[in-house]
């Protein structure tokens, strides 16, 4: 869990960036940040099923950065949404491209890391008599 605007002095942290610095960060984080909620709510989900908890049906929408509490997997809260935001307030700042696809590669990756393992018996695999 962390609140919202935890989430963004955590991806402001990783570009070197202060809250209140930069009025376009300000203004346009809390809906970025509801796109990579709905990107991120299938690794959610999984993380839920796992522990035996009800699924999601939708992400939570943002209008602004607040102190309330997103009570999602810390993982994902404070690792692959700061680097998500991160990634695209830098999308458009010519000289930090290579930063905000290193930004992007990192979200994803903190959200494949966090996905639990399933695994699944192939259909039309039976056990062998034989005990092999």
């Amino acid at each position: 869990m962390a609140s919202v605007k935890r989430i963004y002095a955590l991806a402001l942290a990783k570009i070197f960036e202060t809250v209140g610095n930069d009025t376009d960060y300000d203004t346009y984080s809390p809906l970025l940040l509801d796109s990579l909620l709905v990107e991120a709510l299938p690794y959610e989900n999984a993380i839920r099923c796992a522990a035996g908890q009800a699924e999601l049906t939708h992400a939570p929408e943002l209008d602004s950065i607040t102190t309330d509490t997103l009570d999602w997997d810390d993982r994902i809260c404070r690792m692959a949404l700061p680097y998500g935001l991160a990634a695209v307030l830098l999308s458009d700042d010519e000289s930090r491209k290579a930063e905000s696809v290193l930004n992007r590669n990192e979200f994803l990756q903190a959200l494949e890391d966090c996905a639990p393992a399933t695994f699944e018996t192939p259909s039309g695999w039976e056990a062998m008599d034989d005990g092999t």
